[in-house]
This record gives C-alpha cells, sequence and structure tokens, in this order.
C-alpha cells in the first residue's frame, strides 16, 4: 500500500494535512473519511472502513484536521464548524481537482458528518455515496440533508446515543435513498456501555452493514428499523 502525505493552508491558515492510500494503479474510486473531534481515522470504524475499500480497489483518503489541538482551544463550536466546512472544501478542491475518480463515498462520524452536506454538493451527486455514522441530528443542515438527499447513502446511528432522535428519524426513514441501521442500545461510539464483548459484536454488525452498502450496485438496503 502506498501513502501520499499533504496538507492545504485551511481556516486562519491554519495546516489541514490529508492522507491518499492507494493498493492500486487503477482505483475504482475514492473514499472521503471525515472523521469525528475525537475519534479519529484510527478508531475501529474508520480504520476497518478504510481496509474495506482498499480490499475492494477504492482509493481512500483521510482528512486529519487537527481541532483538538492548542491552535483551535479559543474556538467556539460554531466557529470550529465553520472551520471543518472551509478546510474539508479545500482538501476536496485540492484532491477532486488533480485527480479522476469515477466515483465516491463520502463517510463522517459524528462532528464529520456536519461537512458531508458540503461534499455531496461538491461531487457529482450520480456517482457519489455517503455514510453518516452517528450524525449530529441536532444540526439542521444534517438533518435536512438526510431527509431529502438523492444520493444513495447509509445512516447508522444508536439509541443510546445523545443526538438519536427519533421524530428526526422517522422523517429520514421516508427518504427512499437512505438506509438506515438504528442498533438497540448502541452509544455515540456505536458500542454499548459496560459490555465490552457485546461492543466487538456491535462494531462487527456495523461493519458488515457497511461492507454490504459498499458492495451495492444499485440501489440501497431495505430499512432496518
Amino acid at each position: 500500500m502506498k501513502n501520499r502525505s499533504n496538507y492545504v493552508i485551511g481556516y486562519k491558515n491554519l495546516k489541514i494535512p490529508y492522507v491518499i492510500q492507494t493498493k492500486t494503479d487503477q482505483p475504482k474510486g475514492l473514499a472521503i473519511m471525515l472523521p469525528g473531534i475525537g475519534y479519529t481515522v484510527k478508531s475501529p470504524l474508520f480504520h476497518f472502513s478504510s481496509g474495506a475499500f482498499l480490499n475492494k480497489g477504492y482509493d481512500v483518503l483521510h482528512v486529519n484536521y487537527p481541532y483538538s489541538s492548542t491552535d483551535y482551544e479559543d474556538f467556539s463550536l460554531e466557529e470550529i464548524t465553520s472551520a471543518l466546512i472551509n478546510d474539508v472544501s479545500k482538501v476536496l478542491n485540492e484532491v477532486v481537482d488533480h485527480t479522476f475518480y469515477k466515483s465516491y463515498y463520502v463517510i463522517g462520524k459524528s462532528f464529520g458528518t456536519m461537512a458531508i452536506p458540503t461534499a455531496l454538493d461538491m461531487l457529482p451527486s450520480q456517482s457519489t455515496k455517503a455514510i453518516w455514522l452517528t450524525p449530529r441530528l441536532i444540526g439542521e443542515q444534517v438533518f435536512q440533508t438526510l431527509r431529502t438527499c438523492t444520493q444513495d447513502s447509509l445512516c447508522v446511528i444508536g439509541d443510546k446515543d445523545p443526538f438519536y432522535d427519533i421524530d428526526k428519524m422517522n422523517h429520514i426513514i421516508r427518504n427512499p435513498s437512505i438506509e438506515c441501521m438504528m442498533p438497540p442500545g448502541a452509544n455515540h461510539a456505536l458500542e454499548v456501555d459496560n459490555d465490552i464483548l457485546t461492543s466487538i459484536d456491535m462494531v462487527k454488525s456495523v461493519m458488515k452493514r457497511i461492507d454490504d452498502f459498499i458492495s451495492l450496485k444499485n440501489g440501497v438496503l431495505n430499512h432496518e428499523l
């Protein structure tokens, strides 16, 4: 596997590093990983998702925004969100403008899902899919995009997640482009509190659903309520 590291100059002239991983000279497409603030690309779901995409012949883009560093300690949540959208846009402009991929997947976790609407606007809609892991449903743009987007998407959120909202999920599952997985008992890490073995099984079941979604060629699977 080859890694290409680079960076863009992002919000307030701060460096935003990114890495492109590849295992083939003729990739099928590009998987764009947008982690959370505390849930990095080395965390289980991103680590295993990266492997799944690489094994299926995709390049993988890790956007490693350093929002936990002291450079951002005085930022409000609103300003960090503005930085996220600005920085992800700059990375995509840099990568997509200098490469050609036939298809795209955008994978966001928690805070990272707040940049998925912007990414979907920037990428060709007919060849782009999205995976929303524990989306911040309190964000109006996140909720409205999930409710109305036409790109095939997978949304995964547990009923013990602080951002879980049954009323909003009832709207989202009506979107025929969205496949929903709502594992009972799952918290914001998509694990089960105080139960290691069940948490391992939970991560495995989510990864199986992600792997199935990547393998899908036409449409989305049925909703899982």
